[in-house]
C-alpha cells in the first residue's frame, strides 16, 4: 500500500510484542558461529548459532565459551567484526559514544572506563590474541579489506581531536597507517570488490577513499548530508551506499559512488521519529538494515534500496529496551539481523523473512553491543 506521504510502499509496522507473523521457518545457521562483544564485561562470547536463533532459545544454551580481554576499570568490547575466511576477528575496546548519548538511559559517564582502548585481533580457532594495538582515542567501526587482507578502524576524536583512520595488515600483524581527519569520525565501509571505502565525519560527512591507497586518494571535500551524520554502509555487489543521518534531519540517504570525485544522492528518506547511528547491508541482496534510537524503545527499518525510492520491507516497534546501538550486524545468509541493547542487557534478534522478533537476555554487565556470524 502506497504510503500517502511520499510515494514509498509500506512494510510491516506493528510492536515486537504483538508477533503476528506465521512462524519462522527452520534456521539456515547452521555451522556457522557467532561471536558477540559484550563492553562493561569486558569479554567476547563464542555462540552455537541453531541454539541461539532457536525459537525460545536462551544465552546459556548457546554458550560456547566466554574469552576477556579487558580487565576491570578497561575499555571492554564495543564492536566485533570477522574475516571471510573465519580466521580471525577484529575486536574495538572503547566506549565509543556512550559518554555523549548515555546520559539518555542513565549511564553515569563519569564511571565508564577511561583506559585501555585498543583494536585487538583475535584467532577465532584457538580463541587467542595474536595482537593487540593501543589507539590514542576511541575506536568505532571496522570495515575489512577482504583482498588485501586489511582491517581499517575509525577512530572517533572529539572536541579539538581530530578523528581518523587506521590500517593494519592481518598478515603481518601491524598497524602501516593513519590518517587524521577531522573530528568525530564514526562509520567506516568498504565495498565487496574492495574498490570503494566510506568514512563519515559527523558534522562534516562522507569521506570517500581507495582502500588501496587511503592518503593518496581521500576526499578533499566531504559531502555534507546533515548536522549529525553517523554509520555508513555499501549496497551489496555495488558502488552504492547508504548513510543514516543521526540529526536535522534524522533520515537515510542513497548515494552512487560510482565517481568517487563527484558522489551523487539518489535517494533521501523521510524524517524519521527516532535517532539512526549505525547501518548494516544485507549480504548478496540490495537491501539495509537500520536501528533507530528511542528513549525507552527501539525501531527497526528494513529496506529495499534496489529501487527509488527505497521501499519499506519492515518497519518494527519493539518496546521497553534502552539501547543506543553501537552496531546492527546480518548473518552471512542474510536471514537473522542482530542489534545489541547494551542498557537492557539484552540481544535483539530480527528475522528479516517474516518480521519476527527474538529477545535473549544476556550477561550481569552491561552489553553485548554487537554480535557478528562467522560463516
Amino acid at each position: 500500500m502506497p504510503d500517502s506521504r511520499s510515494g514509498r510502499r509500506a512494510g510491516t509496522r506493528c510492536r515486537a510484542s504483538e508477533r503476528p507473523w506465521r512462524s519462522a521457518p527452520p534456521s539456515s545457521c547452521r555451522g556457522a558461529r557467532p561471536v558477540s562483544a559484550d563492553w562493561l564485561t569486558g569479554s567476547v562470547t563464542f555462540l552455537d548459532a541453531d541454539r541461539l536463533v532457536a525459537a525460545g532459545g536462551t544465552l546459556e544454551a548457546a554458550l560456547i565459551e566466554r574469552v576477556v580481554l579487558a580487565l576491570p576499570g578497561q575499555h571492554g568490547p564495543l564492536n566485533v567484526a570477522t574475516t571471510a575466511d573465519g580466521r580471525l576477528a577484529i575486536v574495538l575496546l572503547s566506549q565509543g559514544v556512550m559518554a555523549f548519548v548515555g546520559g539518555r538511559f542513565g549511564i553515569d559517564a563519569e564511571r565508564l572506563p577511561d583506559s585501555g582502548a585498543a583494536v585487538v585481533v583475535l584467532d577465532l580457532e584457538t580463541r587467542q590474541v595474536v595482537a593487540k594495538f593501543p589507539v590514542a582515542g576511541l575506536p568505532i567501526m571496522t570495515a575489512i579489506d577482504e583482498g588485501r587482507q586489511r582491517a581499517f578502524v575509525s577512530v572517533l576524536g572529539g572536541r579539538g581531536v581530530n578523528g581518523s583512520i587506521a590500517v593494519y595488515d592481518l598478515q603481518a600483524l601491524e598497524e602501516i597507517e593513519q590518517v587524521e581527519l577531522v573530528p568525530f569520525i564514526e562509520g567506516l565501509a568498504i565495498n565487496d570488490a574492495g574498490t570503494r571505502g566510506a568514512a563519515i565525519g559527523a558534522a562534516n560527512g562522507l569521506y570517500l577513499f581507495d582502500p588501496a591507497d587511503l592518503s593518496g586518494s581521500l576526499s578533499q571535500t566531504p559531502l555534507r548530508l546533515a548536522d549529525d551524520s553517523s554509520g555508513v554502509t555499501f549496497i551489496s555487489g555495488t558502488d552504492r551506499l547508504v548513510v543514516a543521518n543521526s540529526r536535522n534531519p534524522s533520515n537515510y540517504v542513497v548515494i552512487d559512488a560510482s565517481d568517487m570525485d563527484a558522489p551523487v544522492v539518489v535517494d533521501e528518506g523521510d524524517a524519521l521519529d527516532a535517532v539512526p547511528f549505525m547501518v548494516a547491508a544485507v549480504p548478496h541482496r540490495e537491501e539495509v538494515v537500520m536501528p533507530l534510537s528511542r528513549n525507552t524503545s527501539l525501531r527497526f527499518l528494513h529496506l529495499d534500496v534496489s529501487q527509488t525510492p527505497a521501499r519499506v520491507l519492515h518497519d518494527i516497534e519493539v518496546p521497553d529496551v534502552l539501547t543506543f546501538p553501537a552496531a546492527v550486524t546480518v548473518s552471512p545468509d542474510g536471514r537473522y539481523a542482530f542489534v545489541g541493547a547494551e542498557v537492557s542487557r539484552e540481544l535483539l534478534i530480527f528475522d528479516l523473512v517474516d518480521g519476527g522478533v527474538q529477545r535473549r537476555p544476556w550477561l550481569d554487565d552491561m552489553g553485548p553491543t554487537a554480535l557478528t556470524v562467522v560463516p
